[in-house]
């Protein structure tokens, strides 16, 4: 991963740590402070409206989460902690807080419009009616009795942190944190903002404005993340993961007057759906993939529909590249694929390690090749007119017998 897709990555959670130290040492005195405490609530309407096209309720419940938490502090909890019935319902918000975002994790993701999203909501918004109408009431200060008596003993230190609380949004970190990490979703990388967000404010509650200030910066930070996902859909092959059609059409439209374009198409890959059917076809796929992608000479890979593929160097003419070309043909030859079944080792690490190993014949293991077809740019060609060629011929390539390369 370049220093810059990790910085693109990373932005949402740099937003929440600048939010954090410009309220920590109070840099935004200039900006009227009606504005600073009426910001968060036009951008949670901005990117409500965004989100609902995604019609996911992981990418909508940080909204609604995040919003109502600000707008109970701003009406309930502006009085000083140190009151009991105050000190109740900010141990109640923390731990409603909490509990809607491991909510929102665990749920199935079903959308928004239908069933499961009616329900889903209504639970969070039930949640959100009890604490407001039930926070300050005899039983629910009973029930925190010995909690709110540790916030208020330590409230001389203007912290929130207490011991139950602590576990509390610890619990809820670790949670958040598995799901994001097993199911690698931007919706899920979301709600884990959303809980930062509301830790950094809780830490330092008694700090003037840091609610609008670092919810303001979570909604900066959610449209990243959303931005990012929709980046994912429109630009990244779902499949393979490297770039998709899209992406290379907008990357051909910044080509200059010299480069090179290379098509590939992994060989008799009709009888391979026929034989294993379209799950190998898709291990097949990746397999290629993910070698075509580590293609050096400064190329870049792109899917560009069914099993074909597309490489084009910048700057480069079709003999400077074609040793690299070979390098992938060769190592897609000499790699074994090991093809998922039944019996295959659980462990990740293992079956990690095996990939790409020499196996026996009786296991269950295939070897696919590739043709290649790579043409210069030649003045007056348009970047479609260079894939023409090279599709060309590509298919010269495999009438040559395949699994070779062929330039112009």
């Amino acid at each position: 991963m370049s220093l810059i897709t990790l910085s693109w990555r990373l932005s949402p959670l740099f937003i929440i740590f600048v939010a954090f130290f410009l309220a920590r040492f109070n840099s935004l005195i200039a900006v009227d402070v009606d504005v600073l405490r009426a910001l968060p609530y036009l951008l949670a309407i901005v990117l409500f409206c965004f989100a609902v096209m995604f019609n996911r309720s992981r990418f909508i419940a940080p909204i609604v989460i995040a919003l109502f938490s600000y707008w109970f502090i701003r009406e309930r909890l502006q009085s000083p902690l140190i009151q009991e019935d105050v000190m109740a319902m900010f141990t109640g918000l923390n731990i409603l807080f909490c509990g809607q975002l491991i909510l929102s994790s665990l749920i199935p993701e079903k959308g928004m419009f239908n069933r499961i999203g009616f329900i889903f909501i209504s639970l969070l918004l039930l949640g959100d009616v009890f604490l407001w109408y039930y926070g300050t009431s005899s039983l629910w200060i009973g029930l925190l009795g010995d909690l709110t008596s540790q916030q208020a003993n330590l409230f001389e230190n203007r912290y929130w942190v207490s011991n139950s609380l602590l576990m509390v949004h610890a619990a809820t970190a670790l949670i958040l944190t598995l799901v994001a990490l097993l199911r690698r979703s931007v919706a899920d990388f979301a709600l884990l903002l959303t809980w930062f967000s509301g830790a950094v404010i809780f830490y330092d509650f008694s700090l003037e404005n840091i609610s609008p200030i670092c919810f303001s910066a979570l909604f900066l930070g959610l449209f990243l993340v959303f931005q990012q996902s929709n980046y994912q859909v429109t630009y990244k092959d779902a499949l393979t993961g490297i770039s998709g059609r899209r992406a290379l059409e907008d990357h051909l439209s910044t080509l200059g007057r010299h480069y090179s374009i290379a098509m590939l198409d992994v060989d008799h890959f009709k009888k391979f759906n026929d034989t294993y059917g379209h799950d190998v076809g898709d291990q097949v796929l990746k397999m290629v993939a993910s070698r075509i992608a580590k293609v050096e000479g400064g190329g870049k890979a792109f899917r560009y529909g069914g099993e074909e593929f597309t490489i084009v160097f910048n700057r480069r003419s079709a003999s400077d590249i074609f040793v690299y070309l070979e390098a992938v043909r060769t190592s897609i030859q000499d790699y074994h694929l090991t093809l998922r079944g039944d019996d295959r080792d659980g462990d990740r690490t293992v079956g990690k390690q095996q990939r790409g190993k020499s196996v026996k014949a009786a296991s269950k293991s295939v070897s696919v090749t590739i043709s290649i077809g790579v043409a210069d740019s030649v003045f007056r060609m348009t970047p479609k007119d260079v894939i023409k060629v090279a599709d060309d011929l590509l298919y010269k390539a495999k009438g040559a017998g395949r699994n070779c390369t062929i330039k112009a």
